[in-house]
């Protein structure tokens, strides 16, 4: 992969601290490259050819652009989906905590299945968006606090000589985040309000001229760059990595292809991390809604509707483990995707992942012709694994669907390993995928078999 681009992957990834940055960096992108931003209080008039992009609550956003073909030669959706969000720690109401009289510690909870022992002596900030009342309306802005503003000091090894043993955390003692000193005597409220002052503080006065702060969703963040590493530069280091990598990869296929005889779509969901049930999550009504508004938008029937959605794909863009270094042994005894080897077609016999012969046929056939290295990944029987958004997503707008993504090390680690050439390969799929002719199932997409 060219430098400029793992440069460019980087920066994204150091810049996208929450769903909420990760959104607006995506919205600025796009309307750099031409595409028109659309409200879903509005009705949208579309014109062949064009691109447009809509927000839902400012942490999911699906962008999409059209053929210039005209109407009736349309022939479906091509959706390439990635989630917005990853694991941290999220500030409560009324956080500050007074510890010993002197320190000023942060109440926060879980985001997210994490692995919480990545967690300790970071240095770690706090972000995530704020809504404040301004000339009559509730306005929502992204916001982030300064680097190394706050740490979860761990225990000294001379204190517990059992943490090298394994030791079970606690979310709500072990893991509260040190943020400052205070004088105050008596530890139980000093500097109440410290937080929200320091949020004030962050924001440009043009959004607080004439306005109040009311709410925030905030979030403790790792803030350390994402930097190459191994002899030759072949790994990324980074924080949400995933799934930042596989948002990165859409917004580049997305801004670089132009549609065909289909609709191009790029969805980035947000709270897939703790399960969908979000009005932006995949198992809302947005992909299902912003479709509809697309086909009413294109004065196309409910019927004709129906058979675009019978001639769609989905590509569900999600990462998937690599067969770790020091633990081979807990992966798939015959599907072990590794580092720097393609991007990973994932199945699961519960259906966790959407990917079926079908869709695993269309997805190897692309790749073959576009000479994508791919490799495969399966749980280990006796592990249970993860789930994502695809099969989520279809039960809200049902159309053929597979799910990938990039192999990684360290999922949900607080510092994440990817490959430096494996995002190339999902970028070169991303455009692949947004370039071929629309191959819904159909009764004439069928491979016979004969013995």
């Amino acid at each position: 992969m060219s430098s400029s681009m793992i440069d460019e992957l980087m920066t994204f990834l150091d810049n996208s601290l929450t769903g909420y940055h990760a959104v607006d960096n995506v919205r600025k992108e796009l309307l750099s490259k031409g595409f028109t931003e659309l409200s879903e209080k509005n009705v949208w008039m579309l014109e062949s050819g064009g691109k447009y992009f809509v927000v839902r609550n400012a942490s999911s956003l699906i962008a999409f652009g059209l053929p210039a073909c005209g109407v009736e030669k349309i022939r479906g959706f091509q959706v390439y989906a990635a989630h917005s969000d990853s694991p941290a720690f999220k500030v409560k109401e009324n956080p500050e905590i007074g510890k010993e009289g002197v320190y000023l510690s942060l109440n926060t909870e879980k985001y997210g299945s994490m692995l919480l022992s990545t967690w300790f002596d970071r240095p770690l900030t706090i972000a995530g968006r704020v809504c404040v009342e301004k000339d009559g309306e509730i306005v929502s802005c992204p916001v982030k606090l300064k680097d190394n503003l706050c740490m979860i000091p761990s225990l000294a090894i001379h204190m517990n000589r059992e943490a090298n043993n394994g030791v079970a955390f606690s979310a709500q003692t072990d893991m509260l985040p040190l943020m400052a000193m205070t004088d105050q005597a008596d530890g139980e409220k000093p500097s109440k309000g410290m937080l929200h002052a320091l949020v004030e503080k962050a924001l440009s006065g043009d959004v607080l001229h004439g306005s109040r702060l009311l709410s925030y969703d905030l979030f403790v963040e790792n803030c350390e760059k994402a930097v190459l590493a191994g002899v030759e530069n072949e790994f990324i280091m980074a924080p949400r990595y995933d799934d930042l990598a596989c948002v990165f990869a859409g917004l580049k296929g997305i801004s670089d292809k132009s549609a065909a005889c289909h609709i191009n779509v790029l969805a980035i969901f947000d709270n897939e991390e703790v399960g969908s049930l979000t009005r932006q999550g995949a198992d809302s009504t947005f992909l299902k809604d912003t479709l509809e508004n697309i086909a009413d938008g294109l004065g196309v029937s409910a019927q004709v509707y129906r058979t675009w959605k019978a001639d769609s794909f989905m590509l569900s863009a999600d990462n998937a483990h690599a067969c770790h270094p020091n633990q081979g042994g807990k992966a798939d005894l015959t599907n072990r995707p590794y580092l720097n080897r393609g991007v990973v077609l994932k199945y699961h016999g519960g259906q966790k992942y959407a990917t079926d012969a079908y869709s695993a046929a269309y997805v190897r056939r692309l790749c073959s012709k576009c000479d994508i290295p791919l490799q495969t990944y399966a749980n280990h029987s006796d592990i249970p694994g993860g789930s994502t958004l695809g099969n989520i997503a279809m039960a809200q707008v049902s159309m053929a669907a597979a799910d990938i993504g990039l192999p990684q090390l360290a999922m949900h680690s607080a510092c994440e390993t990817g490959g430096t050439r494996d995002i190339e390969y999902l970028i070169r799929l991303v455009k692949a995928f947004y370039a071929q002719p629309n191959v819904g199932e159909n009764s004439s997409s069928y491979l016979v078999c004969t013995v």
